[in-house]
């Protein structure tokens, strides 16, 4: 072999080495954060839902650090580092809070921030009327949650005289 050839070769090989190292650095895919409220039908509190989603919507699998901070409109705040795992669904009372989410990646994923203000709310739910807005059946922790604290066969006859006591 010529020295020309060898240099080729060597130079090649460098190449074909970093091209390995650095592909997994530069295939990261992006990450989108979602913050949402979903109301909690029972108290006068709501939840803060954060969760984390990949270019195409779908919800990732990571335990990368995740920070956030939710801060309410008098300026008390909460505050938490940890790996995230699927979902985060915090309960809040009713009121405006401003959300601040960063995650830092891991070797998968790229590093995302996000700062949004949202308003949690209270659904106004009513054991006694559920029944009647035709419900049934549509929501199943609402169904349980009914049937172990409301079910009376007289709870449904009449629930402006109903007493308290079954038959």
């Amino acid at each position: 072999m010529h020295m020309d050839t060898k240099k080729i070769i060597i130079i090649i090989a460098i190449i074909g080495i970093f091209l390995v190292l650095a592909g997994p650095v530069c295939a990261k895919e992006k990450v989108k954060i979602k913050i949402k409220t979903a109301d909690h039908p029972f108290t006068n509190k709501g939840y803060i839902v954060i969760k984390l989603v990949d270019s195409k919507g779908k919800p990732i699998k990571s335990k990368g650090t995740i920070h956030y901070r939710i801060t309410d409109e008098f300026g008390n705040y909460k505050w938490a580092y940890k790996p995230y795992n699927g979902e985060i669904q915090l309960k809040y009372s009713v009121g405006k809070y401003k959300v601040k989410v960063k995650f830092d990646g891991d070797s998968h994923y790229k590093k995302a921030k996000k700062t949004k203000t949202i308003t949690v709310k209270s659904s106004n739910f009513n054991a006694y009327t559920y029944y009647d807005d035709h419900q049934w059946g549509l929501n199943q922790e609402i169904d349980d949650y009914i049937e172990y604290n409301y079910w009376d066969e007289e709870i449904y006859d009449d629930a402006a005289t109903y007493d308290g006591e079954g038959y």
